[in-house]
Formats: C-alpha cells, structure tokens, sequence
C-alpha cells in the first residue's frame, strides 16, 4: 500500500522533542527535506526494513507530527505536532 505524503516544512521543533526517537527523527526529516512522497520510499536510503517503517511512522502518528488526511488519502506530515496547525485551513498557526 503507498500512501502519498503531503509535507509542511516549518521549524524544526520535532528535533528537539525528548519523545521522539532518533529513528523517528530521522525519518521525519529524510521526508521533509528530500522531496520524498511516500512512507516506503525512504526504504531506498537506509537498511530499515517495511516493518521498521511502518513502526517509525505509527511513533511520529502517535507523537502527532503525521496524520492520516481522508479528503486527499493522504499522510500529512509536519514538523511540528499536528495539534498546534490551524483547524480552518490545516496550515501551521502564525
């Protein structure tokens, strides 16, 4: 299953966050800086395994810096949690 990954570029506060793992930050920042549209393609870049991933990507859901969007079947990912985005427009807050 690829899941397409819609990216807003912000600070870089998840770097900072003692509940992510390194792994976890890595793997948010290989998809905010590389142009990368989908989970699996960072596969292409390291000796995690399909498995490996799909961990990393429930920690960063779990963290709220990636959530599953219905209107477009896509993972949005940030890197600042979800909950401080803005509801009306799902932007980052000013």
């Amino acid at each position: 299953m690829k899941s397409l990954v819609k990216v807003h570029k912000s600070a870089d506060e998840y770097l900072k966050d003692k509940n992510l793992s390194l792994r976890a930050k890595g793997f948010l920042t290989m998809v905010l800086t590389n142009n990368i549209t989908t989970g699996y393609e960072v596969q292409n870049y390291c000796s995690d395994s399909k498995e490996g991933i799909e961990d990393i990507i429930l920690e960063l859901k779990i963290c709220k810096y990636i959530r599953y969007n219905p209107e477009t079947n896509t993972l949005d990912a940030n890197a600042i949690p979800y909950d401080k985005w803005s509801k009306e427009n799902n932007e980052l807050e000013r």
